[in-house]
């Protein structure tokens, strides 16, 4: 066999080994236990054999889903991995790697400071017990079971319960404060202390200290590192899939991204898996759309319904996000016009989100690349002079950062903002 031969065989071996595991890590997300414990008790006869019908016939199910999604997710790492690993062994001198790591550390203990992250937030005290066991775990709720890969992550690096899986979500809280100020110095632009603590403050950051346990995050450092590192089709192809097992609204982001900078063949296959990932979602409530949507509402309404309700807390959920880096955003958008259509593209994934989720300020998050990219261009093309930046950067530092739900309103967390604005440490 020719040289080229042999590389298109094994090219083609790779891309089939990537399409697999991306279709089998799939299935596995949307068969949950309690899915396969109901489907088992309403088999037709024959197959409604007493055997299969057992609990421990339920639990041989799900650990053959377990393996499958464990191999299937670590094919997918690897091929995401690789052009991480050499981005990292191959990176320009100038990139200081040791000093952006202490700078990632002081500004973790500064956010952690400013908002005390001394609990696991709501639906974080299910993914940490989802940790636990996540292939034999019953969601009551139906809501959290898809969003499968960092509880499967701390329960594989032995991360369990609800205290361990804790510091894991925090360490991967520390990961996207790194990939934060990567994303800068690789774009060669210089922050200043002042300037990473208060980017850290916005709602990608701030919110894994409000609510430590959420998913998000996950897809959030993902989506930063196809950004920031150049790779091809296929470790594009298991990132997009990666980022859904962590939170299925990273498809809003990808499907921005793959627009604005992936190629051609690129984008056929992000939608190729995003068409995978929706169609199993759908089997597993057999097709019913109204069933999979009434899972996600809350208190009885759905999103779109409280969004009717309150639409005040949607504006201020929207504005408290990102506090003043809203005129970092505005700034951009009227003196880089050419970039305007990419910023505004990377804002939609975050208010679509919205929309359809109660969690305002939180699913800002995913609107995290617009004011990114804003503050990028602002400081590169200087559109404000340095003295007047640092000045809107300390005020952003300098207003509290609160989370406001359509369901809740306004909420403080436990640390210096609630101390200096409402008189205490703690609740």
């Amino acid at each position: 066999m020719s040289e080229s031969r042999f590389s298109k065989f094994f090219a083609d071996r790779q891309q089939a080994l990537v399409i697999f595991s991306a279709v089998a890590g799939i299935a596995v997300v949307h068969t949950p236990a309690q899915f396969v414990e109901d489907w088992l008790l309403r088999l037709p006869p024959p197959l409604n054999l007493a055997l299969v019908q057992t609990p421990q016939f339920a639990y041989a199910v799900n650990a053959v889903r377990g393996t499958f999604f464990l191999f299937a997710s670590g094919i997918l790492l690897y091929f995401f991995a690789m052009p991480v690993v050499d981005f990292f062994s191959s990176a320009n001198p100038e990139l200081d790697f040791g000093k952006i790591l202490k700078n990632t550390a002081v500004v973790f203990i500064c956010c952690g400071a400013l908002v005390i992250p001394a609990k696991l937030g709501i639906m974080g005290v299910g993914y940490g017990e989802m940790s636990k066991d996540p292939f034999h775990f019953l969601d009551a709720s139906d809501q959290i079971y898809q969003r499968l890969l960092m509880p499967a992550a701390a329960f594989f690096f032995q991360l369990r319960g609800p205290l361990l899986y804790h510091l894991f979500s925090l360490s991967l809280t520390f990961c996207l404060i790194f990939f934060t100020l990567l994303f800068f110095e690789v774009q060669g632009i210089r922050t200043s202390l002042l300037e990473r603590i208060s980017i850290a403050t916005t709602t990608f950051i701030i919110t894994q200290f409000q609510s430590p346990g959420y998913t998000e995050q996950l897809a959030l450092l993902i989506v930063l590192i196809v950004v920031i590192v150049p790779m091809g089709a296929l470790p594009k192809i298991a990132a997009v899939t990666l980022a859904l097992f962590a939170h299925e609204v990273s498809a809003l982001l990808f499907i921005v991204l793959a627009l604005v900078s992936f190629t051609k063949g690129e984008r056929l296959w992000v939608g190729t898996v995003l068409v995978v990932y929706i169609s199993f979602w759908l089997m597993s409530f057999g097709f019913n759309v109204s069933a999979l949507s009434g899972v996600r509402s809350v208190g009885g309404f759905s999103g779109f319904a409280w969004l009717n309700r309150h639409p005040l807390r949607e504006v201020g959920g929207i504005a408290v996000s990102y506090k003043l880096l809203w005129v970092v955003f505005a700034a951009a958008l009227i003196f880089k016009g050419r970039e305007a259509k990419r910023l505004l593209l990377f804002l939609l994934p975050g208010i679509v989100a919205t929309v359809f989720g109660v969690d305002t300020s939180r699913l800002m998050a995913f609107s995290f690349l617009a004011i990114l990219f804003a503050l990028m261009y602002v400081k590169r093309h200087a559109l404000f002079s340095e003295r007047v930046l640092q000045l809107l950067l300390g005020l952003n530092l300098c207003l509290p950062s609160v989370y406001i739900g359509l369901n809740s309103g306004l909420v403080y967390f436990d640390g210096l903002y609630q101390l200096i604005y409402r008189g205490y440490l703690f609740k």
